[in-house]
């Protein structure tokens, strides 16, 4: 009994066609698309299609063109802002130079110079220099030294400075080459009569 039931499962067959409807099938599937169909033959909507992609064309026409304009505005606005800045800045360079005292900056030249000679007359120019400065403030005094107590006593600071500057300056009056004088002496020198200016607003 047995192999007659092996042998009656093996000949049945695993699908039976008998109970698939195609036509059923594809009428729902055609029931199923037809509505897509009929809004891809609407004539409404082809237009409504067409209205929408001039819409969203004229949009992004509308971005570009503001991002252009505003990218133009930005450009000139740093163009405008980096003319202003080196404008500026010329004319602080500008004033900066007028309100340089000139003799000073010959000074300047000279002690940076090559020449030990010329380290010598930065040293005489500064001095007098500092002379000319403490007569326009009224300070008393015949020479430099009178001038410089006068100073002292009116209460202007860096006058120790001056006076070691002044001495330095005598020696190269007095003694002239046979006074030893290095360009990191001068420039020493220089500074000490740099001080005094400073206090006294002539640089």
């Amino acid at each position: 009994m047995q192999p007659n039931v092996i042998q009656t499962v093996t000949q049945k067959p695993l699908f039976d066609p008998t109970y698939l409807n195609i036509e059923y099938f594809f009428d729902k599937l055609a029931n199923g698309i037809a509505p897509v169909i009929d809004l891809i033959k609407n004539p409404n909507t082809w237009s409504t299609l067409g209205i929408l992609s001039v819409l969203i064309s004229m949009l992004c026409i509308f971005i570009i063109i503001f991002s252009l304009v505003r990218l133009i505005e930005i450009q000139i606005f740093d163009a405008k802002e980096i003319d202003h800045e080196i404008n500026h800045a010329l004319a602080k360079d500008k004033e900066t130079d007028k309100s340089q005292n000139p003799r000073w900056k010959y000074i300047l030249t000279l002690v940076e110079s090559p020449n030990d000679s010329d380290w010598r007359v930065a040293i005489i120019e500064a001095d007098s220099l500092l002379e000319e400065s403490f007569k326009e403030k009224d300070l008393i005094g015949n020479n430099m030294s009178e001038l410089l107590e006068d100073a002292k006593s009116n209460g202007y600071p860096s006058i120790e400075s001056a006076w070691d500057a002044h001495l330095v300056r005598n020696k190269i009056a007095h003694e002239g080459q046979e006074f030893s004088l290095t360009q990191v002496e001068a420039r020493r020198v220089i500074k000490l009569y740099q001080n005094i200016f400073e206090d006294l607003n002539i640089i």
